[in-house]
């Protein structure tokens, strides 16, 4: 059975999206995913409910304006994050690369694929929630009374 993606306006999607082979980029390179989330918001509409970045994944909650959008949005991010990374980190990437991977273009940095559920509900959406805001203690990076400084959550940003 072939996985269909949800697309209801109105609707908020929580979204994971990896690095390929789980590189730790992400925070290394946090500016340039931040330049990748602005550009991407002039061209789309849409609210980031709730984020964490981690070394080598993130997860995040939006409300896009169009649903149909939500796909060309995570493209943009993760297109706009690659062009903006140093030249080295880019060759780098590629090293390990198959070589249809490299023929097709692939630029080695983030895995083919993400993860989205459409949240249905408001029990949904505080699991999401609780998930985002757990993430950075179930792996490490902070203690329960700490507060992991790649992590929004609130609505309209």
């Amino acid at each position: 059975m072939r996985y269909r993606r949800i697309f209801l306006d109105g609707y908020s999607y929580y979204i994971t999206i990896v690095t390929y082979r789980r590189e730790p980029l992400l925070v290394t390179y946090i500016d340039k995913l931040r330049e990748a989330f602005m550009h991407s918001k002039k061209i789309y509409r849409y609210n980031i409910d709730a984020i964490v970045v981690l070394p080598d994944h993130l997860h995040m909650i939006i409300t896009p304006k169009n649903a149909l959008e939500y796909p060309e949005i995570i493209k943009q991010i993760k297109r706009s994050f690659v062009y903006n990374l140093p030249n080295s980190v880019k060759e780098h990437s590629k090293t390990h690369l198959t070589s249809s991977q490299y023929h097709r273009g692939d630029a080695g940095i983030w895995q083919g694929r993400y993860y989205e559920h459409t949240i249905r509900n408001e029990k949904d959406r505080i699991e999401k929630m609780q998930y985002i805001q757990n993430n950075p203690i179930k792996h490490g990076l902070c203690s329960h009374n700490e507060i992991w400084k790649h992590m929004r959550v609130g609505r309209n940003r």
